[in-house]
């Protein structure tokens, strides 16, 4: 329709906003253009465009929308509130702090603002004040069972893990069909070594964000841990340290009568084989239906059946992978400097989200460790050329790297690599979880809070899932400094 044929403005409004409220979108933004065609600055038509955008999915769009909107009424709370939920979404927190404190300033009593307000600030790692956020929104509405979630998750960054527990509680009480609740509450557990509640609220994550479950998974019977003449499928879940962590029970496994395939990622298969007579290990990318299982398990639900309590990982055979023993002895011929120590090292995580807080940078990590009697070797997956020789060229610190060895590709390789050295040195990541497996003496670096996950919790002094793995925390977010110092204190003893 041409412009000038439009009807007046006001007179759409009130049809667009029938079908908006109808969740007819397609016919409300057509609608909301006309009006915007005739008049670009029409507050209200930008406003619902605005929330339309962030309903789709295109919170730029949305962005832009709101921004026109506030250039016309700068004081309206809802305009405010959307454009710093359409700002979260593109994870600009900094950018939406202004709209939320606005928002919270124009209607103090809207308590999803104050929840939003202090999920940005969480994420922002302003801890104490997201709880104060979380709290105003719960005496807003008391038992907000989202407020409960996100304040429980406030207090276990700052390792108030109890009270985070009792919060989760609260929010399941709640809202009990709230899936990240309960997922929280069985990370928590966890890390107390509650294992026998945790395992039980462990299998909400399939609802969480990253994981999901392929056709076949969802169409076959799940295995309850019995012996049967049915063929049976255990599969890999989440990346390659997730894989090698849940693996540690297959051993327990391995004399049960029937068929057992394993699902895993590729690279992980010839180390397996080798490891553990007695399954059938296949990529787990190609499995369908055509391998004629009859029932199936997630290697994340076997601790469930596995491992209720902590004495039960008395039953772990550990180290339980072994690597290319000949390779391996090839390999400390290229690697070995006399009576110096062999440091394996690895720096880095590639996770997303938490990668970042996991990780150092390579002379951060080693200038404080260099010493005469230290030779330190590359176990770091990805291109570390870089990183080696601004390393050397600055500090006169030499990092090995054996060029026939792919860290990323060639994870048999990496085992063997691993095996050759006296002792690794590693922040939390794959390498860690390979280490640990292979029986290695492993010094391992921990951020406090984000990035601190559930299987590096020491129970009774230890980590129940590695016997060979000992943790080294730092004391303030960000700081390497302290563990640091811890590990250089151990390295002397060696």
């Amino acid at each position: 329709m041409p412009i000038h044929n439009l009807p007046h403005a006001t007179a759409l409004l009130p049809q667009a906003l029938q079908h908006f409220q109808r969740g007819e979108l397609d016919q409300a933004s057509v609608l909301l253009q006309r009006i915007l065609d005739r008049q670009p600055r029409d507050f209200d038509a930008l406003h619902i465009m605005g929330v339309i955008h962030a309903m789709r999915g295109q919170p730029q769009m949305a962005v832009d929308c709101l921004n026109k909107a506030l250039s016309v009424k700068k004081n309206n709370s809802f305009v405010h509130f959307n454009l710093a939920r359409a700002l979260i979404e593109m994870g600009k927190h900094e950018e939406a702090l202004p709209h939320h404190r606005k928002a919270t300033e124009l209607a103090p009593e809207h308590a999803v603002a104050w929840l939003n307000y202090g999920k940005s600030l969480f994420e922002l790692e302003r801890i104490s004040e997201s709880i104060t956020a979380f709290d105003r929104a719960l005496q807003i509405q008391a038992g907000y069972a989202e407020a409960l979630n996100n304040k429980g998750l406030a207090l276990a960054e700052l390792g108030r893990i109890p009270e985070s527990i009792a919060c989760f509680r609260q929010a399941i009480a709640q809202q009990p069909d709230l899936t990240d609740a309960h997922w929280n509450l069985a990370l928590q557990q966890l890390k107390l070594g509650n294992y026998g509640a945790a395992w039980i609220d462990f299998e909400f994550r399939w609802g969480t964000e990253g994981y999901s479950k392929a056709t076949w998974a969802e169409q076959k019977s799940g295995w309850q841990g019995n012996e049967s003449s049915a063929s049976l499928l255990l599969w890999g879940e989440q990346g390659i340290g997730d894989q090698i962590l849940y693996a540690s029970i297959l051993p327990e496994l391995a004399t049960l009568p029937q068929k057992k395939y394993v699902a895993l990622d590729k690279r992980l298969i010839p180390l397996f084989e080798r490891s553990m007579p007695g399954f059938e290990f296949v990529d787990l990318a190609t499995v369908s239906d055509a391998l004629g299982f009859a029932e199936q398990l997630p290697l994340g639900s076997l601790p469930r059946l596995f491992r209720p309590d902590l004495a039960s990982f008395a039953r772990a055979h550990q180290p339980y992978l072994q690597a290319d023993a000949g390779r391996s002895a090839e390999l400390r011929l290229k690697i070995a400097r006399g009576d110096r120590l062999v440091c394996g090292v690895s720096w880095s995580s590639k996770r997303q989200k938490l990668g970042a807080c996991k990780s150092l940078d390579l002379a951060q990590m080693l200038t404080p460790l260099a010493s005469s009697r230290l030779h330190f070797v590359d176990l770091q997956y990805g291109d570390t050329a870089a990183e080696r020789q601004a390393l050397q060229q600055a500090h006169g610190i030499e990092v090995q790297h054996v060029e026939e060895i792919d860290n990323f590709h060639d994870i048999d390789g990496l085992a063997a690599l691993i095996e050759a050295c006296d002792v690794v040195i590693t922040t939390s990541n794959s390498t860690a979880h390979l280490a640990g497996a292979l029986g290695k003496t492993t010094l391992l670096l921990l951020p406090l809070g984000k990035g601190q996950f559930w299987y590096w919790a020491e129970i009774d002094g230890h980590i129940p899932w590695y016997s060979s793995i000992q943790a080294f925390y730092q004391r303030e977010a960000g700081n390497w400094q302290h563990p640091l110092q811890e590990i250089k204190a151990a390295l002397e003893t060696r």
